[in-house]
């Protein structure tokens, strides 16, 4: 590039940061404006499927049943006694089914809006009918990039109902223990299988945040003994990361505390340990995330000070040499001038008497260098 030295560390690192995932300055604030000034419901996110699927889980301690696509959703309003209902959806942007559903469950049109703005900050609310929680889940995917997606719950008397943007891996083991009738799962009502979903996410959480932790050992060793400007890019990559993974754990640890201090007549007394131990769990979490942050600012810091190091060995043995050959220069600038009465130009050994000196004063120089421990 014409008039631009490419080898400056902060070019390097405005090149490397331009190729990092641009921070989203879009919140669909046009399309909200939209949907409330036409007073409709609208989906509000990124579309990550093509047709929305479900299924329904209907289960008791001596019985498991699934179901793909259900149709009838009676069981809102008639279940069967001690029998308890799972309904999940992959997708929310459609609003007919949306409306379908909230309608055989008796939802709140503000409970629709929050379910299907993906945007929106996860949060709790207690209704006359059920309990609707929102919270923001966290994964790596294949291609090393984060991916960040929206679930809310609705849970009511005897049914959770879970919406998810795409399909993912959240619950599988949720469906093998529901299936295989391992745990408590099975024995215990709808406030418990809640519980266990929020903590399938909270140990997504973990995974990512250790699979970080991971990545930056690796970089340390490499930061102390060879810094690149590659590396330094990797770690402000990391450090964006970090900070969405912060952002989500926030409030979905502030909808945990509202259960454990608000009263509602969805969770029972005995499963309410669960959910503080979710407390704990999310508080560990934030406790970790904001260490890594520190990790990731301290290792940025680590960087520049080896660079800068770096930088001044090269210019001390540049300095070095420069220091030594001055006198030399100095000497065979004398000799080199063109006056015809130089009397030391008549000795016969002049040259190697010349040399003789100039030798002299470098090994002097070097040895005196050496003494001082600059070299």
């Amino acid at each position: 590039m014409k008039g631009k030295d490419l080898t400056r560390p902060d070019l390097l690192l405005w090149n490397g940061l331009k190729n990092l995932n641009p921070l989203k300055t879009g919140l669909y604030s046009d399309t909200k404006s939209a949907s409330k000034a036409q007073a409709k419901l609208t989906f509000i996110g990124e579309k990550r499927m093509t047709k929305v699927e479900s299924q329904l889980y209907r289960y008791n301690k001596d019985y498991h049943d699934k179901q793909e696509s259900p149709m009838d959703f009676s069981f809102f309003k008639q279940p069967e006694e001690n029998k308890y209902y799972w309904l999940n959806f992959h997708g929310v942007h459609e609003v007919t089914v949306l409306q379908k559903i909230g309608t055989a469950a008796q939802l709140d049109r503000m409970t629709l809006r929050h379910i299907l703005d993906t945007t929106q900050r996860p949060k709790i609310e207690d209704y006359e009918h059920y309990l609707f929680f929102s919270v923001k889940s966290i994964l790596k995917d294949t291609g090393e990039e984060l991916r960040v997606e929206q679930l809310s719950f609705v849970l009511g008397p005897q049914y959770v109902i879970s919406f998810q943007e795409e399909v993912g891996d959240h619950f599988d083991g949720i469906r093998g223990k529901m299936q295989e009738g391992i745990g408590l799962i099975r024995k215990k009502k709808s406030d418990f299988l809640l519980a266990q979903m929020l903590d399938a996410i909270l140990d997504n959480y973990f995974e990512t945040i250790d699979h970080i932790n991971s990545e930056v050992t690796l970089f340390e060793t490499q930061i102390l003994k060879n810094p690149s400007p590659d590396t330094l890019v990797i770690l402000e990559k990391q450090k964006r990361t970090a900070q969405v993974i912060k952002k989500s754990l926030g409030p979905f640890k502030e909808a945990l505390v509202k259960i454990l201090n608000g009263q509602n007549n969805w969770i029972e007394e005995i499963n309410m340990k669960y959910y503080r131990d979710l407390v704990h769990s999310a508080t560990a979490a934030v406790e970790e995330i904001e260490s890594t942050q520190k990790t990731l600012e301290g290792l940025t810091n680590i960087y520049f000070s080896s660079l800068s190091q770096k930088m001044n060995e090269t210019m001390k043995v540049l300095t070095t040499v420069a220091t030594i050959f001055i006198p030399l220069t100095f000497i065979a600038g004398i000799y080199g001038m063109n006056f015809d009465y130089i009397p030391e130009l008549k000795y016969r050994n002049g040259y190697f008497v010349t040399w003789g000196i100039m030798l002299s004063i470098a090994l002097a120089m070097i040895l005196y260098f050496k003494r001082k421990k600059w070299i």
